[in-house]
């Protein structure tokens, strides 16, 4: 309170209060100006000054007269009227340098609002490019596991090895190889989380099929995969590998299901000699690494990426929030 006294004071009562007067005298002074050519107006037209000017005697009496006939009072109210005008001008004028002060403060908010978005939306495309990048990186780094485990396994042209990870109840495909290209090739991206091989090795921590028919023998093959796996028969006719045998095993993290690798082959012959305990074996002891293969990818992978955003509030969106709450 003691700031805002004294000259040294940060107090604007004075300046506030004469800019207070200064309107209210502009105004006053246009209605008196008004009021008074009104009744000038009234009187002058028969008034007439030099005949009215001799009934009057004494100093005093001719001065009152002087000042107070109609023809001054329409004098008196010109003056005030062009001096409460020229106020009005004046008052208008600083009202418009104002607005034109604040237009242009705010054009020049809208240009740093708009180069605002345009870096955040920069620095999220390069962002989203990182990811991407890094989840390609990591993709590669999980397919050179799979080269070398199938090389560690002495697997052939007629087996793959496929990695997928569990999102928002589906299986998602994060990595497959093959010596053949053709089976290395990728066509889908996203299975149901309870069909299939990779279904009931997600349940069961692992599956083993040896009883299916060789896909030589059409209908019967068909069958099986329907009846066994739920598999579509349009699904199954359009597969490019047409496998008979399956070694799948849960990606297990700290007691939990995380993913499933799948071994599968065209031969019936696939898994003589206990090679399905071989490679089950194999995989248990890399279950450090492929646990940590799945996070990743779980953090790095586009469609996780996207759908975790869409949970999350934009940084444009809070920060335009923000200074909007400020009156910006």
């Amino acid at each position: 309170m003691i700031k805002k006294c004294g000259f040294t004071g940060e107090s604007d009562l004075f300046k506030n209060a004469g800019e207070i007067i200064s309107k209210a005298l502009y105004i006053v002074s246009a209605t008196l100006g008004a009021i008074a050519l009104s009744v000038g107006s009234a009187y002058a037209g028969s008034f007439l000054f030099f005949t009215e000017l001799e009934n009057v005697a004494g100093f005093w009496p001719s001065f009152k007269f002087i000042l107070l006939n109609p023809i001054a009072t329409l004098i008196y109210g010109g003056i005030f009227l062009f001096f409460g005008g020229l106020g009005t001008y004046f008052d208008q004028n600083r009202q418009q340098l104002q607005n034109n002060e604040l237009a242009l403060a705010n054009n020049e908010l809208n240009k740093s609002v708009t180069g605002l978005r345009e870096a955040l939306n920069s620095t999220q495309e390069e962002l989203q490019d990182q990811k991407s990048e890094t989840n390609k990186l990591n993709k590669e780094l999980v397919t050179i596991w799979l080269k070398s485990a199938l090389k560690n396994l002495k697997l052939n042209s007629t087996e793959r090895a496929t990695i997928y990870y569990e999102f928002d109840d589906a299986f998602f495909l994060l990595a497959r190889y093959s010596i053949n290209p053709k089976y290395a090739k990728i066509h889908r991206q996203k299975f149901p989380l309870t069909q299939g091989v990779i279904g009931k090795a997600w349940q069961h921590g692992l599956h083993v099929e040896k009883d299916c028919p060789d896909s030589k023998n059409g209908q019967e093959y068909t069958g099986y995969l329907i009846k066994t796996y739920a598999y579509e028969e349009d699904k199954i006719n359009s597969l490019t590998m047409k496998s008979c045998r399956y070694v799948a095993l849960a990606i297990v993290d700290a007691d939990v299901h995380i993913g499933v690798i799948v071994f599968e082959s065209t031969e019936p012959e696939f898994l003589i000699n206990n090679r399905d305990s071989k490679i089950s074996e194999y995989c248990r002891n890399a279950q450090g690494q492929l646990s940590k293969f799945v996070r990743e990818s779980l953090k790095l992978d586009r469609e996780v990426t996207v759908k975790s955003d869409i949970k999350n509030k934009s940084v444009e969106d809070d920060i335009l929030k923000t200074m909007g709450n400020k009156g910006i």
